[in-house]
């Protein structure tokens, strides 16, 4: 079993954690998928005339459920992680250590708005301010973009200094991540302007961009591990 060694001649104590405990998210990430996607089957085939209702709390493309909170956890992890790696990278003055604590910054304030919608919030406003429709029913896409664009410049010398294999999992898990989050948001918002919000097209629209983020999530996760394992970083505890 590959660990993270945890020691530290510091006083305190030591944790080491199983590098295989991503075995566990990315079996959670096809639970969650799975419950999703059965969700969606459900209320088709059954509909929501039942004592269970709409099942909202397994639905995909909603905010306050197993989804969300799923996806703001992973993200809470990648934070942690990044927190961690700059800790270890304090000493250095370079692009790497800042460059771990602006991740750690980004995907907490991610975790943050994936629980409580705060990019949706300009979607009204500036919908009906510029009648926009179609494809770009869902306007927050043009600030995520232009986000994804500098965040993504800001870090390339920062890719380049990794490890080719680190780098390369930092590359595509965040290319599967923005695929669904941004890639597929105007497909998703044309789908809900064209056939309305709940339709089939734009319900199998939802569950594929749900499940590209959610693996995104993961595989970054995974490449955070593997990265701290590889740099012996240490989880010290003490008082």
């Amino acid at each position: 079993m590959s660990v993270m060694p945890g020691y530290s001649p510091r006083a305190g104590a030591a944790v080491i954690i199983p590098v295989d405990v991503i075995r566990f998210f990315y079996v959670m990430t096809a639970i969650v998928m799975m419950l999703g996607i059965a969700r969606e089957v459900f209320v088709v085939m059954v509909g929501t005339e039942t004592v269970l209702q709409d099942l909202r709390h397994f639905e995909l493309d909603a905010e306050r459920n197993v989804g969300a909170w799923y996806s703001s956890a992973l993200m809470v992890l990648i934070a942690v992680c990044a927190f961690f790696n700059w800790q270890m990278n304090r000493h250095r003055t370079d692009i790497v250590s800042y460059s771990w604590l602006l991740i750690s910054v980004v995907f907490f304030a991610l975790s943050v708005d994936e629980t409580a919608g705060f990019h949706e919030v300009v979607d009204v406003p500036l919908r009906e301010t510029f009648e926009l429709t179609g494809a770009f029913y869902n306007p927050w896409i043009f600030f995520g973009a232009f986000f994804v664009v500098v965040f993504a410049a800001v870090l390339m010398p920062f890719l380049l200094s990794l490890p080719r294999m680190i780098a390369a999992l930092f590359v595509v898990s965040g290319a599967i991540y923005v695929g669904g989050a941004l890639g597929l948001e105007p497909f998703d918002a044309y789908f809900e302007y064209t056939y309305g919000e709940g339709s089939f097209p734009h319900i199998v629209s939802t569950i594929i961009e749900e499940t590209l983020e959610m693996i995104g999530l993961t595989l970054f996760l995974h490449a955070n591990l593997i990265y701290m394992a590889d740099t012996r970083t240490t989880l010290l505890l003490r008082r």
